[in-house]
């Protein structure tokens, strides 16, 4: 089991709790955002990025991913970027004990031209003739539940509401190229295998996966 630092055992009320949408600022909240810690009470804030570096970290751990602890903080910084210097989405379930992170799905709008940076590049080149298919669609940077809570449906849930959110938009995303938990759920809702991008966690060339307009 892999505890998530400074929170308390989940309970079944945890897997029951509605799923809150949160959308960030239109060209990011840049240098004077202040993260607010989650606590009982805590509503219509993005969660801080240490806390969602914590709770990917604690679910990648485990089989079949087993990732490094160090993908954790680098999933934290990517999610701090996206926070300052774009308009995220994102759909969070806080514990009903104690107000801390128990699943998050966030994402943002994709236009090519706005991705200046050394991964959109790689994914660019990889895709190839498929990479249009992306323009103009919504990215899921990341989906995380607590692994305490691996049963309860929570992982499924929290991405179902954010894709709601998004409804009539394309969407992809990029997961390790391997048969898991993850990839099934995706699987379920609509995505399918697009090509492969950059590098994953796991050393090899992740996959990209789409799902088109609903």
């Amino acid at each position: 089991m892999n505890d998530l630092p400074g929170t308390g055992a989940p309970t079944a009320a945890d897997a029951t709790l509605p799923v809150e949408l949160v959308w960030g600022l239109p060209g990011g909240l840049g240098d004077a955002w202040e993260p607010v810690a989650s606590a009982v009470g805590v509503h219509g804030v993005l969660p801080p990025p240490d806390e969602v570096g914590e709770l990917y970290g604690a679910a990648a751990a485990e089989p079949p991913l087993n990732e490094d602890p160090k993908y954790a903080a680098h999933f934290a910084k990517v999610y701090d970027a996206s926070v300052r210097k774009g308009q995220v989405l994102t759909a969070l379930v806080r514990s009903a004990g104690d107000g801390r992170l128990r699943a998050i799905a966030y994402g943002h709008f994709w236009a090519w031209q706005e991705q200046n940076y050394e991964w959109a590049y790689e994914l660019r080149d990889r895709l190839g003739d498929a990479a249009p298919t992306l323009e103009w669609t919504f990215a899921l940077n990341l989906l995380a539940r607590d692994p305490r809570l691996r049963t309860s449906g929570l992982g499924r849930i929290t991405l179902v509401t954010w894709l709601s959110a998004i409804a009539g938009y394309g969407c992809w995303l990029q997961t390790d190229d391997i048969d898991s938990p993850a990839r099934r759920l995706y699987a379920s809702l609509g995505f399918t295998a697009l090509g492969h991008g950059p590098q994953a966690p796991n050393g090899r060339p992740g996959l990209v996966m789409h799902r088109p307009p609903l």
